[in-house]
């Protein structure tokens, strides 16, 4: 049976200490910022109080995955929303994030083969849904793994009945690059 494409970026699906995953209520965003961040979407300090940003493939000053938010809008409804709407004007932003450097995710490849468990990939950003909120983002294999300099540790293949090595296929993977551990540039962590 072939891989479905269908990306919906880091989700979190356990703890490595057996812990439960838990999600942090510390971060914020900037009224107005200018990009839509969706759930799944790995997310890095912006160097300004506890603000978030959506992070690029290959940072490494990552936070962690960005899972929801909740504001006050400009008519002074509280929203609780999937994702952030670019430029939205808002007070009392908080950003719920994972942002445990011992979370595993899971992540839709581009494409994998076995021998790329242990290896290093970065993501590609990819579309996110308005609707549904959720990040397009994807394990990006095709411009290649690496033992170093990169942001992902591949920990293998997500073990369902419908997935398999190949195309579209689903895998587990950590941090390699996190703020709060494993943080050195170009190195391969764990």
């Amino acid at each position: 049976m072939a891989n479905t494409n269908a990306p919906l970026g880091l989700r979190p699906v356990r703890h490595v200490s057996g812990g439960a995953v838990r999600i942090s209520d510390k971060y914020s965003i900037a009224t107005g910022y200018t990009s839509d961040i969706f759930t799944g979407d790995p997310v890095q300090m912006t160097g300004t109080g506890k603000n978030i940003e959506l992070a690029e493939a290959g940072n490494v000053d990552n936070i962690g995955v960005f899972v929801g938010c909740r504001y006050v809008n400009a008519a002074g409804e509280q929203i609780f929303s999937k994702y952030w709407p670019n430029t939205t004007t808002a007070t009392d932003i908080v950003a719920l994030v994972v942002d445990d450097p011992n979370v595993e995710f899971e992540i839709q490849a581009d494409t994998i083969a076995e021998a790329s468990v242990g290896q290093l990939v970065d993501w590609a950003a990819g579309t996110g849904s308005a609707t549904t909120g959720m990040s397009g983002a994807y394990a990006d294999l095709t411009t290649g793994t690496a033992t170093t300099g990169k942001a992902l540790r591949i920990m293998g293949l997500v073990d369902r009945p419908d997935n398999a090595y190949g195309a579209y296929a689903k895998i587990r993977v950590m941090y390699a690059e996190h703020v709060l551990g494993r943080v050195v540039a170009g190195v391969g962590g764990i």
